[in-house]
């Protein structure tokens, strides 16, 4: 059990290294932890790599995902000349944000009630 939980984690981990070699070597101006993502995603799609392999850990890097967030928040909240210099722009990033993501949300689940309303006629 604890190996199995350990393997996907190195597992996920070499992605993440993988993708940052990639993008020292290459200089991409993209993150390698991106880089990493997008080739474990690709070799999902393909098969090569069970999704069994990974499922457990990026299951339980979800679930605890907005832990990751707390020390940036607080150091932003503690920095006052950030917040003074940003204070507008980010409230205006947060409200479009949040308006895209509630419209896009509406939409999704507006289609997919025509769609499973037409299935099940």
């Amino acid at each position: 059990m604890i190996f199995r939980t350990f393997s996907q984690l190195l597992l996920i981990i070499s992605f993440l290294l993988v993708g940052q070699l990639i993008t020292r070597f290459l200089t991409i101006h993209i993150p390698g932890s991106i880089i990493g993502m997008i080739l474990l995603f690709l070799l999902l799609l393909s098969g090569i790599i069970k999704l069994e392999w990974v499922e457990k850990m990026a299951v339980f890097n979800l679930k605890h995902l907005t832990l990751l967030f707390i020390p940036l928040i607080i150091s932003m909240c503690l920095s006052p000349t950030f917040l003074t210099l940003l204070h507008w722009s980010i409230i205006t990033i947060l409200i479009f944000s949040s308006l895209i993501c509630m419209l896009g949300t509406a939409y999704s689940v507006e289609w997919y009630e025509k769609q499973k309303g037409r299935n099940n006629k």
